[in-house]
């Protein structure tokens, strides 16, 4: 009830129970799963809202930021998608915190003159990158973290998209 089924699950399935050993368990590190990807996801989704336009187009790769976010996307459903494969679940859950982090820190910090810019060509590629992004990572967030994904997945999908993040 205090932090959410989706900050416990995440927490178990990145720890090293996974892999057959001991864990002591910690609040705190639930806490932490809460603070640190969840709620940092959430500020990172609420920007979005807070610039977002009602048209939708497709990603733009000509900025540096761009290019790097889509980069470090594509790292993250490979590393993801192997740790699944490979059933080494804590593998294919850790970079999603690392993920989150340099979209938030990284990509919306440098590119928040962007979103508040001028230049409309700009603004809408700075948007629909970060669309882009949300839409995929909540996708790669599905197995771990089935509430919030959906949560997230439901809130940027449009009428093209599936009806569900699971689906």
């Amino acid at each position: 009830n205090k932090y959410g089924a989706d900050s416990m699950r995440y927490y178990l399935l990145s720890s090293s129970i996974m892999r057959g050993e001991d864990l002591n368990f910690a609040e705190a590190g639930v806490d932490e799963v809460l603070k640190k990807l969840l709620l940092r996801l959430s500020n990172v989704h609420s920007f979005y809202e807070l610039y977002k336009t009602e048209k939708i187009t497709k990603p733009n790769t000509s900025n540096v930021l761009d290019r790097w976010i889509l980069s470090r996307l594509n790292q993250l459903i490979e590393v993801a998608t192997d740790g699944m494969e490979n059933y080494e679940i804590d593998r294919a859950t850790r970079p999603i915190a690392d993920f989150i982090e340099d979209l938030s820190v990284w990509y919306l910090r440098r590119s928040r003159e962007r979103f508040k810019g001028e230049n409309e060509s700009d603004k809408e590629a700075a948007l629909s990158m970060t669309r882009h992004v949300l839409i995929e990572l909540s996708k790669v967030m599905a197995p771990f973290m089935p509430f919030y994904a959906e949560h997230l997945y439901q809130k940027l999908k449009t009428n093209a998209d599936a009806e569900s993040v699971h689906l």
